[in-house]
């Protein structure tokens, strides 16, 4: 068999396989998408893999028309999002990048899509998002006065509810990407990819420049906090992109954290992890602003050479 019909075949096997996941999750009524999410990449992992992002176009469009015949509403953004995500996983594969650079890439890829599927699709699919944080809210103060405590603080405001439940969207599409990451990674080495080892996260140096620009998105994403547009859709979007700046930021901030602790104050493992965990979820604006002096501001190269004096 030459090796243009061995792709073509692949390739055919590939969408095939794509098609039976939308078919079971169809005649399940939706039991299994919520495992489903996390395997509707795997597929477009593999041939893109194996045979890089060009070639790969070509099965992206046919996995898009079948998700568009047999997925239903909910699924279809879903499987098509995955498919997207699977064939740049591959392609970051198939061109042997830097896999630290690749796990980065699909996480805030994946965090996007969760946001896009459950902020600015919302409305597409009848669910008003409002209506439902201000029912949580009303069933928070209810629980709060029979407990005897005060509900007139901030943390039961609704603009903090909404804040939180975008942050945990976003947070939520971030881990799934993880799990799409590591999952599709182990798939691969038993099929006997040739797969690079990817180095210790602590020694990858992002971009500068990306970290300004998170950093600016996670103004934006402050700024449509503080002075809400009139454009719903333009002010779910613009919140989306913002938290993924304020996700990317977190994710360096905690492992700044993590070094500062370890470098500077010297505590023990368990419990530098423990205050950079809580740190990172009751102040948020900790890891940021350390997440963005880590990447922009020279503080990697500051514990680095910490480290190296050390030693």
């Amino acid at each position: 068999m030459n090796t243009k019909t061995q792709e073509l075949t692949y390739g055919a096997m590939i969408v095939a396989i794509f098609g039976v996941m939308l078919l079971i999750n169809r005649q399940t009524g939706g039991f299994f998408s919520g495992i489903l999410m996390f395997v509707y990449p795997i597929p477009m992992v593999a041939f893109a893999a194996r045979y890089g992002l060009k070639d790969s176009v070509a099965v992206f469009v046919c996995t898009v028309l079948i998700a568009f015949l047999f997925g239903t509403f909910t699924a279809v953004f879903y499987a098509i999002s995955g498919s997207f995500i699977g064939m740049v996983y591959g392609s970051c594969i198939f061109a042997k990048r830097d896999m630290n650079r690749t796990l980065i890439l699909i996480m805030v890829l994946s965090a996007a899509a969760e946001l896009i599927a459950t902020v600015a699709l919302a409305t597409l699919s009848g669910i008003d998002i409002n209506t439902d944080i201000m029912a949580m809210q009303e069933s928070m103060n209810a629980m709060f006065a029979q407990a005897g405590l005060d509900t007139a603080s901030g943390i039961l405001s609704f603009d903090y509810l909404r804040r939180m439940y975008i942050i945990s969207t976003g947070f939520l599409g971030a881990m799934e990407g993880l799990v799409v990451y590591y999952l599709s990674l182990l798939i691969l080495r038993k099929l006997r990819y040739p797969i690079q080892k990817p180095m210790p996260l602590t020694q990858y140096y992002p971009s500068k420049i990306s970290g300004f620009i998170a950093f600016a998105l996670t103004f934006v994403y402050s700024y449509t906090i503080a002075k809400p547009f009139t454009n719903e859709t333009a002010q779910n979007i613009l919140q989306s992109a913002g938290i993924c700046g304020v996700i990317y930021l977190i994710f360096f901030g905690y492992i700044a954290l993590l070094m500062f602790f370890r470098v500077y104050v010297r505590l023990p493992k368990a419990l530098g992890m423990l205050l950079t965990i809580f740190l990172c979820l009751a102040i948020s604006y900790v890891p940021i602003l350390m997440g963005f002096a880590y990447i922009s501001a020279g503080f990697h190269e500051a514990l680095d050479a910490r480290i190296s004096g050390q030693r």
